[in-house]
């Protein structure tokens, strides 16, 4: 959940604007994603309940969920140090395809079966399901294990951040998932500077890198920060879209961009930031307003 480090001189008003756009057009794949599936996740939280509630979805409760949630990224992150530490690049790189493979290949399976049962004859249904998930996870192995093109890295983790951002915007409790981005934002804060994240960057850099963040312009993004630039602008949309429209959204994706505007200009004043704090304090205010 960091930006690279980069020389002065490379944040540039240009840089910073394409940085940008490509987060936007990230985000917004993500509420596409969030509009096609909508339905489908109204009625299985509405059956089901929550998907990730074991402290209960009241504001308390929620907070503990998040912590529970910081808690189990903190013990993965050391898990992942000590496999680099012991150059067990393989274990590695097997833990890291396994945790993104899982969800994107779960995710994508059921938004293009929605998308299949919407649009295309019943027919091609499992093939279009089952193929479109065997494809991104065929792609993220290929990126991870034989060679990593940056600018099909880039493109595969964005839409699977986008996917996780928008299943968490909808099957989260409200409160939890507004909890979420606040308690990982201060976990990154201590994770970048003194945490787990800044031993496993300078451990192996190339390696620690690769399946877990993308190229946006000069900049690399983490994963989980696409993750949580899409969560909230997905959960605005989600709550919000029956009687506001995708304004909500909107407004939530220009404060999120804002936020990480600012973030990505302070590079030039240090060389290593959390990419958390700042955007997610904006995106969360953003989303407050419309819920006051």
């Amino acid at each position: 959940m960091t930006e690279e480090q980069l020389p002065q001189k490379r944040v540039t008003p240009r840089n910073l604007l394409l940085a940008a756009c490509m987060v936007t057009v990230i985000q917004l794949v993500a509420l596409s994603i969030t509009s096609l599936n909508r339905p489908t996740y109204v009625y299985i939280v509405n059956s089901t309940g929550p998907s990730f509630a074991p402290a209960g979805p009241s504001p308390a409760g929620s907070t503990l969920n998040a912590i529970i949630l910081v808690a189990f990224a903190f013990a993965l992150t050391l898990a992942l140090v000590w496999l680099l530490r012991k150059k067990m690049v393989r274990s590695f790189k097997v833990v890291i395809f396994g945790s993104v493979a899982f969800s994107a290949f779960v995710l994508t399976l059921v938004t293009a079966d929605v998308f299949a049962v919407d649009y295309l004859p019943s027919s091609l249904e499992l093939v279009v399901s089952f193929g479109s998930a065997g494809v991104v996870v065929l792609l993220i192995a290929y990126t991870i294990f034989v060679k990593n093109r940056v600018w099909l890295s880039t493109v595969i983790l964005a839409f699977v951040g986008a996917e996780v951002g928008s299943f968490f915007a909808e099957t989260l409790p409200l409160w939890t998932a507004l909890a979420l981005p606040i308690a990982f934002a201060i976990y990154d804060i201590y994770a970048v500077f003194r945490g787990p994240l800044k031993a496993l960057i300078g451990t192996a850099p190339n390696i620690a890198l690769v399946g877990m963040s993308i190229k946006a312009g000069e900049f690399t993004l983490g994963l989980g920060d696409i993750v949580f630039y899409t969560l909230l602008p997905s959960l605005a949309y989600f709550k919000f879209a029956g009687t506001l429209g995708v304004y909500p959204a909107l407004l939530t994706i220009l404060a999120i961009d804002v936020g990480m505007v600012i973030t990505l200009y302070l590079l030039s004043k240090r060389r290593l930031l959390p990419g958390l704090p700042i955007p997610m304090l904006f995106g969360v205010l953003a989303v407050a307003y419309f819920l006051a």
